[in-house]
């Protein structure tokens, strides 16, 4: 019986996390093209709770590259693109079509800044406040 090629196989993680393909990842990881499907669909069972926490890791880094990308799309200068990021946020939170949410948009220009805070204060609670300061 061989000896498992760790090497190989953390190879494969890799490339089958990337890729999801398990018979081009069992290629790409210097196993033999010849049995590369079979061995794929070994390796694929084998290593499953290993595939499985590397794709958690993958996510979790995700996650800080999404918030920062998100983060700019609520505050880009287009409307449009203001106003689908926060739908994509309440959507991620719960909220659907069919959530009873009022939306009133009033023209803010002529207003000062410490009317807009003092407006912001009664909108959001002072948890959320004083994340926003800090």
């Amino acid at each position: 019986m061989k000896k498992a090629d760790y090497t190989k196989e953390e190879l494969f993680i890799e490339h089958y996390v990337d890729s999801g393909n398990a018979k081009a990842s069992v290629i790409a990881s210097g196993y033999a093209e010849k049995s590369a499907k079979s061995m794929g669909y070994y390796l694929r069972k084998k290593l499953a709770s290993q595939i499985e926490d590397k794709q958690k890791e993958v996510l979790s880094n995700m996650n800080i590259k999404s918030l920062s990308v998100l983060e700019r799309l609520l505050n880009a200068d287009s409307e449009n693109v203001r106003l689908n990021a926060c739908k994509l946020v309440l959507e991620c939170n719960g909220y659907s079509r069919d959530s009873n949410v009022n939306v009133k948009v009033n023209d803010m220009r002529d207003r000062s800044d410490d009317d807009l805070l003092s407006e912001l204060k009664t909108l959001i609670s002072p948890e959320q406040l004083a994340k926003l300061n800090s």
